[in-house]
Protein backbone atom coordinates (compact mmCIF):
# COMPACT_ATOMS: atom_id res chain seq x y z
CA UNK A 1 0.00 0.00 0.00
CA UNK A 2 2.59 2.21 0.38
CA UNK A 3 4.24 1.97 -2.76
CA UNK A 4 1.24 2.54 -4.53
CA UNK A 5 0.41 5.61 -2.25
CA UNK A 6 3.98 6.94 -3.14
CA UNK A 7 2.97 6.62 -6.71
CA UNK A 8 -0.27 8.38 -6.43
CA UNK A 9 -2.43 5.21 -6.60
CA UNK A 10 -4.73 3.09 -4.38
CA UNK A 11 -5.85 -0.20 -5.46
CA UNK A 12 -9.68 -1.17 -4.21
CA UNK A 13 -8.17 -4.19 -3.26
CA UNK A 14 -5.32 -2.22 -0.95
CA UNK A 15 -7.87 0.20 -0.03
CA UNK A 16 -10.00 -2.37 1.19
CA UNK A 17 -7.09 -4.85 3.20
CA UNK A 18 -6.67 -1.04 4.91
CA UNK A 19 -9.89 -0.64 6.29
CA UNK A 20 -10.18 -4.14 7.36
CA UNK A 21 -7.26 -3.63 9.43
CA UNK A 22 -7.99 -0.13 10.25
CA UNK A 23 -11.78 -0.85 11.64
CA UNK A 24 -10.21 -4.40 13.11
CA UNK A 25 -10.43 -3.14 16.81
CA UNK A 26 -14.08 -1.42 16.62
CA UNK A 27 -15.05 -5.22 15.43
CA UNK A 28 -13.23 -6.85 18.05
CA UNK A 29 -14.77 -4.91 20.78
CA UNK A 30 -18.43 -5.14 19.14
CA UNK A 31 -17.66 -8.95 18.94
CA UNK A 32 -16.36 -9.65 22.95
CA UNK A 33 -18.37 -7.15 24.50
CA UNK A 34 -21.09 -6.52 22.04
CA UNK A 35 -21.05 -2.80 20.82
CA UNK A 36 -18.10 -0.80 20.48
CA UNK A 37 -17.21 2.48 22.49
CA UNK A 38 -13.87 3.55 20.85
CA UNK A 39 -12.45 3.90 17.68
CA UNK A 40 -12.98 7.74 17.26
CA UNK A 41 -9.21 7.78 15.93
CA UNK A 42 -10.00 5.15 13.87
CA UNK A 43 -12.96 6.89 11.94
CA UNK A 44 -10.76 10.11 11.80
CA UNK A 45 -8.23 8.47 10.00
CA UNK A 46 -10.61 6.93 7.66
CA UNK A 47 -12.59 10.41 6.71
CA UNK A 48 -8.91 11.53 6.19
CA UNK A 49 -7.72 8.92 4.22
CA UNK A 50 -11.16 8.87 2.22
CA UNK A 51 -10.98 12.24 1.40
CA UNK A 52 -7.14 11.85 -0.40
CA UNK A 53 -8.70 9.37 -3.06
CA UNK A 54 -9.06 10.60 -6.38
CA UNK A 55 -12.04 11.09 -6.99
CA UNK A 56 -13.15 10.96 -3.04
CA UNK A 57 -15.52 9.49 -1.74
CA UNK A 58 -18.53 11.06 -0.73
CA UNK A 59 -20.32 10.44 2.63
CA UNK A 60 -22.58 7.87 1.90
CA UNK A 61 -19.97 5.86 -0.36
CA UNK A 62 -17.59 6.54 3.05
CA UNK A 63 -20.23 5.21 5.34
CA UNK A 64 -21.02 2.15 3.27
CA UNK A 65 -17.31 1.61 3.20
CA UNK A 66 -16.86 1.64 6.90
CA UNK A 67 -19.88 -0.94 7.44
CA UNK A 68 -18.40 -2.92 5.09
CA UNK A 69 -14.79 -2.82 6.35
CA UNK A 70 -16.49 -3.45 10.17
CA UNK A 71 -18.37 -6.52 8.84
CA UNK A 72 -15.56 -7.63 7.33
CA UNK A 73 -13.21 -7.71 10.29
CA UNK A 74 -15.75 -9.12 12.33
CA UNK A 75 -16.66 -11.91 10.77
CA UNK A 76 -12.72 -12.66 9.91
CA UNK A 77 -12.76 -12.49 13.92
CA UNK A 78 -15.28 -14.50 14.49
CA UNK A 79 -14.40 -17.20 12.00
CA UNK A 80 -11.05 -17.05 13.40
CA UNK A 81 -11.67 -16.84 17.84
CA UNK A 82 -8.85 -18.88 18.52
CA UNK A 83 -6.70 -16.88 16.54
CA UNK A 84 -7.92 -13.64 18.15
CA UNK A 85 -8.04 -15.19 21.49
CA UNK A 86 -4.49 -16.08 21.45
CA UNK A 87 -3.82 -12.65 20.04
CA UNK A 88 -5.50 -10.94 22.48
CA UNK A 89 -3.72 -13.18 25.61
CA UNK A 90 -0.01 -12.03 24.21
CA UNK A 91 -0.70 -8.74 23.99
CA UNK A 92 -2.05 -8.63 27.83
CA UNK A 93 0.88 -10.54 28.44
CA UNK A 94 2.93 -7.63 27.26
CA UNK A 95 4.98 -9.81 24.46
CA UNK A 96 6.23 -7.82 21.36
CA UNK A 97 4.57 -7.83 17.89
CA UNK A 98 6.61 -11.01 16.10
CA UNK A 99 5.45 -13.01 19.42
CA UNK A 100 2.12 -12.25 18.98
CA UNK A 101 2.09 -13.13 14.72
CA UNK A 102 3.25 -16.25 15.90
CA UNK A 103 1.24 -17.45 18.49
CA UNK A 104 -1.56 -16.58 15.78
CA UNK A 105 -0.15 -18.26 13.52
CA UNK A 106 -0.14 -21.21 15.87
CA UNK A 107 -3.25 -20.55 17.10
CA UNK A 108 -4.59 -20.89 12.90
CA UNK A 109 -1.90 -23.81 12.39
CA UNK A 110 -3.38 -25.94 15.02
CA UNK A 111 -7.21 -25.46 13.72
CA UNK A 112 -6.12 -27.08 10.14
Amino acid sequence: MEKELGEGHLSSTAFDRYCMILFAGIAAEALVYGEAEGGENDENLFRSLCVLLDPPLSVAQMANRARWSVMQSYNLLKWHKKAHRAAVKALESGHGLSIVIRRIEEAIASDR
